[in-house]
């Protein structure tokens, strides 16, 4: 029936993990994650500063939680889709597309990826939360919030991908 189940089976699981998010009565995301390592770390060079400042620490102590766990497992996700799944990936494939418009320079395209990082995690910390919090959390309880900011995140990749590759053909 289905060619490709693995987008349904992987939909399902993603299912589960937010009601078990709803069931310990913490959203999913994942930006908070960097802020409490960040406390963690803070806490080992200046424990006063961490405990006096009015930032998200002084209401609550910088703990691994689940959530901690949960970016360590897409982190590992990443790696083993990395070297397990693709035969491409074992030849450090650069996208054609990527090639034709920055070059075949690896290290350039590990900090092109890795500045993105920083803008989306700096965006969604001054948003005071993370486009996985906002979508996935609150569309799973149907808030209007959730839905216009999903289109304007799909509208916005969508006008940034056409300006990356100047409406080349993908396939």
């Amino acid at each position: 029936m289905f060619k490709n189940k693995m987008p349904y089976i992987w939909g399902v699981l993603m299912g589960l993990v937010v009601v078990f998010a709803f069931a310990t009565a913490r959203p999913v995301g994942t930006a908070t994650v960097y802020e409490k390592v960040t406390g963690h770390i803070l806490q080992f060079f200046s424990p006063e500063y961490v405990r006096t400042t009015e930032h998200y620490f002084a209401s609550a102590a910088p703990v691994a939680e689940w959530e901690t766990m949960f970016v360590i497992g897409l982190f590992l996700a990443g790696l083993i889709a990395r070297y397990l799944l693709g035969g491409r990936a074992q030849q450090n494939y650069i996208p054609q597309m990527w090639a034709q418009r920055f070059g075949t320079s690896r290290v350039r395209r590990y900090a092109a990826s890795f500045f993105a990082g920083v803008l989306l995690l700096f965006g969604a910390r001054l948003a005071n939360g993370c486009t996985s919090g906002n979508f996935i959390s609150g569309g799973s309880q149907l808030a209007l919030s959730a839905y216009i900011f999903g289109i304007g995140m799909f509208a916005s990749g969508i006008v940034t991908a056409v300006l990356l590759y100047r409406s080349r053909r993908v396939a």
